[in-house]
């Protein structure tokens, strides 16, 4: 029997946790891998291994499953990624991490305590390597902005996206791959904002400019292109706000001085536009 004392915890509540029977090989299992494991699950009572309710071992047939997709319960989805092809551990999973307060009648009743002896048969990484990923992102920025300079703005905004794509899920890269990231992840947000502004697609552009200012809040060629959007979209208020956090970081920019200066005429034009309309309907 295992106690609970020789037990890792492996989130910070201690609602999941970890006891080691064998080491396994290689690299930890990553998220969004193909699985193969066997298991015995148990009825964890009392600070004790209980009734037995499912086993592989039983049917003579491995579990097969892609980890972090949820088709599993959330103490395997993040229990298998500290573990190892070969291994074999005990998982220990509190309710919430487990089948909660509904349970999963007959055999699970509801709230339970869930222990699992879980070996790893296989594993295999169905996602690219972090370095293909940012190769690819690079080239289709490269791709992007070509299409963007022959005034192809459609087909830029197409090669930005898929660029961002590539890069949306890059578990395990390095601190310098990170870096590489980031800096793809803002031009490509960037430049498919300036593509959108091209075509219109002004909400769209406002949502690329906000992924790019996750990376750099204080990014002016972002802040300009997210002021245009906003007066695109006649909510002048925003734009003024955003132009004038650009104009703070760059007081001589000449395209922020001018954008701002023309907020007052493009207000104006529009309620004009919008009396008129309103003159002629009741006419």
């Amino acid at each position: 029997m295992a106690e609970q004392s020789e037990f890792v915890n492996l989130t910070p509540d201690a609602k999941l946790r970890k006891r080691v029977i064998q080491e396994g090989e290689g690299d930890l299992i990553t998220p969004r891998s193909s699985v193969s494991v066997h298991y015995t699950g148990y009825l964890y009572v009392d600070g004790a291994k209980g009734a037995k309710f499912d086993s592989s071992l039983d049917r003579q047939r491995p579990l097969d499953f892609n980890v972090s997709e949820g088709r599993v319960i959330k103490g395997w989805d993040e229990g298998l990624l500290t573990m190892k092809v070969g291994e074999k551990a005990e998982l220990l999973c509190d309710p919430d991490y487990a089948y909660g307060a509904e349970g999963n009648p007959p055999t699970i009743p509801a709230n339970a305590t869930l222990l699992f002896e879980v070996e790893v048969i296989s594993s295999k990484p169905l996602e690219d390597p972090v370095a293909k990923k940012i190769v690819d992102a690079t080239n289709s920025k490269v791709s992007g902005n070509a299409s963007f300079a022959a005034g192809k703005y459609a087909e830029a905004a197409k090669a930005y996206r898929f660029g961002i794509s590539r890069i949306e899920y890059t578990w395990g890269a390095t601190p310098e791959e990170i870096k590489e990231l980031n800096q793809l992840k803002l031009n490509l947000n960037s430049n498919l904002a300036a593509s959108l502004l091209k075509t219109k697609d002004l909400k769209e552009a406002l949502e690329a400019c906000d992924k790019a200012l996750e990376v750099d809040v204080k990014n002016v060629k972002v802040l300009f292109r997210m002021g245009q959007a906003y007066v695109g979209l006649a909510m002048f208020d925003k734009a003024e706000e955003v132009l004038k956090q650009a104009l703070e970081i760059a007081p001589k920019d000449a395209a922020i001085l001018q954008e701002l200066a023309n907020l007052s005429k493009r207000e104006k034009e529009l309620n004009d536009k919008e009396k008129n309309m309103y003159k002629a309907m009741f006419k």
